[in-house]
């Protein structure tokens, strides 16, 4: 008895560690792109989608390891984020702390519900200079970090590592 319970532990805990390993090597979150927001080249947008199947919490962002003037999670229920979307006054996009909002899967958003639902997130930055944008955040409890290397004063879509 004593045996198959070694056994069935053993088992889940090497299940356990597997699953840990794959979620460390293929994280959720990831950065479709950024832009300047209004053409000011100290405010920017970085596009993040979660590919993965729960929600996932923001915990602090850091630009150029340090923590920025301003950051803010924008979330749009219609348009993505492009150089020429209108920010600020739109009635489709709605400003939050980072940690205020959970990011939901981008595999169950419905794309019919514009307007309605959440169909893209963002984060804005206001920081002088932006090279490097370090977010860390939870997903299934454990936590993740990203880092991505922003080209100075050169917009990009969908070139952030």
């Amino acid at each position: 008895m004593k045996k198959i319970l070694f056994i069935l532990f053993f088992s889940v805990l090497v299940v356990g560690a597997a699953f840990v390993i794959y979620l460390k090597s293929n994280p959720p979150l990831v950065i479709n792109g950024y832009t300047s927001a209004d053409g000011n080249p100290t405010i920017r947008l970085i596009e993040i989608e979660n590919k993965g199947i729960r929600e996932l919490q923001l915990q602090t962002i850091l630009v150029d390891e340090k923590l920025p003037e301003s950051a803010k999670l924008i979330v749009s229920k219609s348009e993505p984020f492009e150089t020429d979307t209108k920010i600020e006054n739109n009635p489709n996009m709605t400003f939050h702390k980072l940690t205020q909002v959970s990011i939901f899967p981008s595999q169950y958003i419905d794309r019919q519900a514009i307007g309605k639902q959440p169909q893209h997130y963002a984060i804005q930055v206001n920081a002088t200079t932006i090279q490097k944008v370090t977010i860390q955040y939870n997903y299934l409890k454990i936590p993740f970090t990203l880092t991505a290397v922003l080209q100075p004063n050169n917009e990009q879509k969908n070139d952030a590592n």
